[in-house]
């Protein structure tokens, strides 16, 4: 008996073991940039950008068959590019898929997530993505983990800030703005509003402000985003924003502030709309503890006095206090990172 006694002992420990080897991560597959986080403390986010070299002459000169993230944006006069995540959804084409399972291959590879346990790993999607979206993720997600899952994006960000009953939060993405109404559960599709009027639509509302006050101007999408991610703005501006330009064969320095207001503020109106529809339909016992308790997140939550702004275009509705999440990069990827730890064992037994 002392024998066998032993034996499980030591089967128990091995047990325990293996547990503390599984590596868990949450990832952020987003449109503009692909952000993970691991049980083991390490991170990574890069652009959501695929390229593949345009002829043999491009393969020999990159001396690679893919290039990921920055380094396909720097190259990319050489390349084939594929941005397969567009307005927060994974393009459903062969091409666009097999780009994804190279992003999430390469982003795991990143922060060095080998090892002999197993892995887990939780994916943030925009708050209102099919049902065939969320299929096709978890089907190319499963050659790379023992177990994975999809969540709400907005409902990830909320988890890892800790705001888990009456919260309402405003993820600004590249692709996708999301709204999420937190009440201690996972949410329903009652509990959530997409909107396409996001990151990349001001950056498309930028280009058109600016060609439309200015002619013969060339503005790329790249030269967009650029001014977008260093002067956005709303309300009132501190002071005229001015860049340089190319108009025709010349480079000119133009002011932009107007247009860079005008293609902030765009995106507002159904922010509003959406605030305003989740606080109504929720328990009226419980509507100003959630307008109390309104999160601002991703990449857009950094727009210039955007957080004031919104605060002052609530008082229409009986107003409501606006925070902002300290990390637009990786919250989504942190709390999905935490959802996964926080899952019991038997949970990833029936993924």
């Amino acid at each position: 008996m002392a024998s066998k006694k032993k034996n499980i002992k030591s089967g128990a420990s091995a047990s325990r073991l293996n547990e503390k080897k599984n590596l868990y991560m949450g990832i952020d597959l987003g449109t503009n940039h692909t952000a993970i986080s691991t049980s083991n403390g390490k991170k990574n986010s890069i652009l959501s950008l695929v390229g593949i070299p345009k002829d043999a002459v491009a393969t020999k000169f990159l001396k690679k068959e893919r290039l990921y993230g920055e380094e396909a944006l720097k190259h990319r006069v050489a390349l084939n590019l594929f941005k397969p995540i567009e307005s927060g959804v994974l393009k459903n084409q062969k091409e666009d898929i097999e780009a994804a399972r190279g992003l999430l291959q390469h982003i795991i590879h990143s922060v060095g997530a080998n090892g002999d346990g197993k892995k887990y790993a939780i994916i943030g999607v925009p708050a209102q993505a099919s049902v065939l979206n969320k299929k096709i993720i978890t089907e190319l997600a499963k050659d790379f983990f023992d177990g994975v899952m999809v969540a709400s994006e907005p409902f990830c960000v909320a988890y890892n800030l800790g705001q888990l009953e009456h919260s309402l939060v405003v993820d600004i993405g590249a692709g996708t703005t999301d709204l999420c109404r937190v009440h201690g559960t996972l949410p329903e599709p009652d509990d959530q509003i997409s909107s396409n009027k996001a990151g990349d639509f001001i950056d498309r509302e930028l280009v058109k402000l600016i060609s439309d006050e200015y002619t013969n101007v060339r503005v790329s999408p790249e030269m967009s985003k650029r001014w977008k991610e260093q002067c956005a703005f709303v309300g009132e501006p501190d002071e005229e924003i001015i860049v340089d330009v190319p108009v025709d064969s010349s480079i000119l320095k133009l002011s932009i502030t107007r247009e860079i207001r005008e293609a902030c503020e765009s995106i507002l109106p159904d922010i509003v709309d959406g605030i305003s529809k989740l606080i109504s339909t929720y328990d009226p016992d419980f509507q100003d503890a959630l307008r109390s308790n309104i999160w601002l997140a991703g990449g857009g939550s950094q727009i210039k006095n955007l957080g004031t702004f919104l605060e002052k275009e609530l008082e229409q509705i009986d107003g409501g206090r606006v925070r902002i999440d300290r990390d637009p990069v990786f919250g989504g990827a942190d709390g999905a990172l935490k959802l996964a730890m926080d899952m019991p064992a038997e949970f990833w037994r029936t993924t």
